[in-house]
């Protein structure tokens, strides 16, 4: 492991990106300059046959970019899990070093021949210590592996064999193993000194990448500094990203929270709640202004049905309300490269709707793999640790082509 070169994945995985997204341009250059002017030009039934000639070389298309997607994050995330597996090593080699303990080319800890046994039971303990921190990061790096292996196979298929929905599918699993693979680098089981150990060993930016892949995994860490933890609970915005996040996967499927028809913007209001940002009523008008962001007595404890804006202020239960309350009310937007965890994503119409609505769809941000891919959370349907970028360059047949807003919130009433 000490003499792999994770950079090579790198650039594989930069070329394949590079070949979704040529592949995603085509399928939407067939859709608007061939599928859709044929409909006009040529209504007859050799039109109709010409247009679903070009409508299955679009659906190629689409199919091969969604699926060249899942490889590029697999193997992108293989290059920084690899890394932070190397930087593992080295700091299990330098803890045993320290400990007057010596480590051979196959990774077996013993005793150095000039090392002091005045504390025989001491030097024993370091020695399981520091066999236990290599075998761990030698784990670590054939977990990710074997995901990243995983996740390259659910992918290679041939883009004619598959629907678009299967596409997604495959992809949204690569997606997961790529998770799985940051996941993998926790030194789960180590003691709290190893750990720190560890942590103190990886760089600023892979530190930074576990923070915003892992947030919840990393905070439950025994041995991660309490600055660390700190500045992943409290981010001086009113609540805790980290209970946000935690509350929201738990949740994702859990229809008892069900309150209205769609229930999107709902669980987002109820994720935010349950990382502790206060709800925002007035005294007097309460659910019923729509300045304000909560729920009443009632709606709260059930004792009226979920009347939308009687018992739920609008800017709890709808998407496009709860984006304009927060971006009014302290929040702010952020760019997808800087999404944080705990975030909240506002799915977009690309065209006018009729009903005035800028957003019609709402889920939380859950977690950001270190290629930058976005990962969300949402309920209705539920679902967890989805990829933002997997749904943005699709046709959506019910909505259209999408565009996000990422809304980091902020209390300041």
């Amino acid at each position: 492991m000490r003499d792999a070169r994770p950079s090579l994945w790198e650039t594989a995985a930069d070329d394949i990106l590079n070949v979704s997204k040529q592949a995603e341009r085509t399928a939407d250059n067939i859709h608007a300059n061939g599928v859709a002017p044929l409909k006009d030009d040529w209504p007859d039934h050799t039109g109709a046959q010409a247009r679903g000639t070009l409508t299955q070389c679009a659906n190629r298309m689409t199919n091969a970019g969604v699926l060249a997607r899942g490889v590029s994050t697999a193997l992108d995330t293989l290059e920084d899990a690899i890394g932070i597996a190397q930087r593992m090593l080295t700091a299990a080699t330098t803890f045993a070093t320290s400990r007057s303990l010596t480590v051979d080319g196959s990774g077996r800890v013993s005793i150095s021949p000039d090392a002091s046994v005045d504390d025989p039971l001491g030097i024993a303990l370091s020695l399981a210590e520091a066999q236990s921190m290599i075998d761990d990061a030698i784990e670590a790096a054939s977990q990710a592996d074997q995901s990243c292996v995983d996740a390259i196979a659910a992918c290679a298929v041939d883009p004619d064999s598959v629907s678009t929905d299967e596409a997604r599918t495959r992809q949204s699993t690569a997606v997961q193993a790529a998770l799985q693979e940051m996941r993998n680098l926790l030194p789960d089981g180590q003691s709290p000194a190893a750990v720190r150990a560890w942590w103190d060993g990886l760089t600023a930016e892979q530190q930074m990448q576990l923070r915003r892949a892992v947030p919840v995994e990393l905070h439950d860490l025994d041995g991660v500094p309490d600055d660390i933890k700190q500045r992943l609970t409290d981010t001086g915005l009113g609540y805790n990203p980290v209970e946000t996040v935690r509350w929201a996967i738990a949740n994702a499927q859990n229809e008892d929270i069900d309150v209205f028809g769609n229930n999107c913007a709902n669980f987002a209001s109820r994720s935010l709640e349950a990382g502790g940002l206060d709800e925002k009523m007035d005294a007097w008008a309460g659910s019923l202004d729509s300045r304000n962001w909560g729920r009443s007595p009632a709606g709260e404890d059930d004792l009226i049905p979920g009347i939308e804006g009687k018992t739920h202020t609008k800017s709890w239960y709808n998407s496009d309300a709860q984006r304009e309350f927060f971006l009014t009310n302290g929040g702010h937007e952020v760019p997808s490269n800087q999404a944080m965890p705990g975030d909240v994503v506002y799915f977009n119409y690309a065209q006018p709707h009729p009903s005035g609505d800028v957003s019609h769809h709402t889920a939380v941000v859950t977690g950001v793999l270190p290629d930058g891919q976005v990962l969300y959370t949402q309920h209705t349907p539920g679902a967890a640790n989805l990829s933002v970028q997997e749904r943005l360059p699709m046709i959506e047949q019910n909505e259209g082509q999408q565009s996000i807003t990422i809304v980091r919130p902020s209390e300041i009433w």
